[in-house]
């Protein structure tokens, strides 16, 4: 675990919108060091003020050293601390990510991995957290991407629900099985694929074109 002086440390400022942040970035830190729940416990109190401490010692989870019903302690006696830092798009990086790729169209692996990046950067440098992270980066994908990884995600998933944001390295996974550059069909630069894909497009032109005007047939219609 970092030193509480040093500045890759958490901290926590005693603002309730902060405090979810701070449990995120310990928690990470804390899985990394492969920490119990008692050690959890432990640590957390040493990156917080003398005054804080004292306080959090006292809540429930503390003694019993379970570090779950101590975080739920702690988050109950911080008003709206469980809802986190309000952020709005225009605060975050994201919103730069998002419009430069609202015109941009995801159909291969290649460039799914290339909109993922950018995301993961962000979690990467603390600049989002990281379910505001899952739910950007959903909203960032093409309509078309988004359904195609939405059937996927319902296929694979039993217990897949649209009520919140799916973790965006599960929507990754299921959009790289999707796109993957390793199916049999992936390359349509093959000549004979590509002259049935022509013949394709061909025939949905065709479908979708108007039937011609007939002024003969209108009068004809028009005497009946």
């Amino acid at each position: 675990m970092h030193g509480t002086n040093s500045s890759k440390a958490p901290s926590f400022n005693g603002e309730s919108s902060e405090l979810l942040e701070f449990f995120e970035l310990f928690e990470d830190l804390a899985d990394t060091c492969s920490l119990t729940h008692a050690e959890k416990c432990k640590m957390i109190v040493r990156y917080v003020d003398l005054q804080t401490k004292h306080f959090w010692v006292t809540l429930m989870g503390y003694n019993s050293k379970d570090f779950d019903v101590l975080k739920t302690s702690i988050l109950a006696q911080y008003p709206g601390a469980a809802k986190g830092q309000c952020y709005t798009i225009r605060d975050l990086p994201v919103e730069r990510i998002m419009i430069s790729n609202a015109n941009n169209d995801i159909s291969t692996e290649m460039e799914l991995l290339q909109y993922y990046r950018q995301f993961h950067w962000l979690i990467a440098n603390n600049k989002i957290l990281t379910r505001e992270c899952d739910r950007y980066f959903w909203q960032g994908l093409p309509p078309t991407t988004r359904g195609a990884i939405d059937r996927r995600l319902e296929l694979i998933n039993p217990t897949y629900s649209r009520m919140e944001a799916t973790d965006f390295e599960e929507v990754l996974k299921a959009g790289r099985f999707i796109f993957s550059d390793d199916t049999f069909d992936a390359d349509l630069n093959e000549p004979i694929a590509t002259r049935i894909h022509s013949i394709w497009e061909g025939r949905t032109a065709r479908a979708k074109a108007p039937a011609p005007w007939d002024s003969d047939e209108e009068e004809e219609r028009k005497d009946v």
